[in-house]
């Protein structure tokens, strides 16, 4: 299990990435062409699998493989639109924070459903890495204290994480042997039909025409960036799906993904690095250690 843990973290900077690359789309013109972004982005991950679906030789056409991939990319589809969403109105550290928390969902069912058993490290490890996550959030702006609408995104980006965990962990566990690329694949072309679809609805409103030069290049990069971040982290983790507990698969990136965002964001788009962050990042290092005990 150790190699398997070593492609975990390495695969920690890709998440990131894939978060900055998020942030960044929503800086930009208020948040106008994040719909764009994500039609531009969903695209290029859908490319970058379609060879892999042409040469894998594993059953690509199975109603396990396409009602996945359909579930896939209807929460992709949604957690993307609600997370950058959130990152236009909230601080990176809530969200991620969000997003993170989502991994208790499937934690939770593998205890009930998976016979993934819940030892006392694991939950003290799991209940420590939330108490970080949650120390990690500075609600000390205005703009960042909680209310009805903070309340409803974070709740629907954590349904939505944790939704496309557990769509990878019944991929991992029950269709074992069949094509994880054409999931794969069907997750994110679909996801690219849907938010092509969420494009017509606006034309009259599209986006491009308050673009200049900068915007253009920004959407590339950035949706460039994310989907080969989320081409790799999404084969991966379904790979790694089916002999991994939920226990250490999704504490273990998630977490630790959520913690490097935390010091990344005070780098590049300064968010302050207060001391409650800074005992938070202590607490949530040590609960990722006990969940791996």
């Amino acid at each position: 299990m150790e190699f398997e843990i070593l492609i975990i973290l390495a695969c920690v900077p890709l998440y990131v990435l894939n978060s900055f690359c998020d942030k960044i789309i929503s800086t930009k013109q208020n948040n106008q062409f994040s719909n764009l972004y994500n039609f531009v982005k969903f695209f290029l991950v859908a490319l970058c699998f379609l060879p892999m679906f042409l040469i894998d030789n594993s059953p690509k056409f199975t109603i396990g493989v396409i009602g996945c991939g359909i579930a896939c990319s209807i929460l992709y589809s949604l957690s993307k639109i609600i997370t950058i969403k959130g990152y236009g109105t909230s601080s990176m550290t809530f969200i991620n924070f969000c997003h993170g928390a989502g991994m208790l969902i499937p934690c939770v069912l593998g205890h009930f459903f998976w016979n993934e058993k819940l030892n006392l490290f694991s939950i003290t490890g799991i209940i420590l890495a939330i108490i970080s996550i949650v120390l990690l959030k500075d609600s000390s702006r205005i703009q960042n204290k909680v209310n009805l609408k903070g309340i409803i995104i974070g709740l629907l980006v954590f349904i939505t994480s944790g939704g496309i965990m557990i769509v990878q962990k019944i991929m991992g566990l029950y269709f074992v042997g069949e094509s994880v690329s054409a999931y794969n694949f069907y997750s994110f072309f679909i996801s690219f039909l849907i938010m092509g679809s969420l494009l017509g609805v606006k034309s009259k409103r599209i986006e491009r025409k308050s673009f200049d030069k900068k915007d253009i290049k920004y959407l590339i990069l950035c949706g460039f960036g994310s989907a080969v971040s989320l081409c790799i982290i999404n084969y991966v983790m379904t790979t790694l799906a089916s002999s991994i507990p939920s226990v250490i698969l999704f504490p273990l990136f998630n977490g630790l993904g959520i913690v490097c965002v935390c010091v990344g964001s005070s780098i590049l788009f300064k968010e302050k690095l207060t001391k409650k962050k800074v005992v938070g990042l202590i607490i949530g290092l040590i609960g990722l250690c006990l969940v791996n005990f």
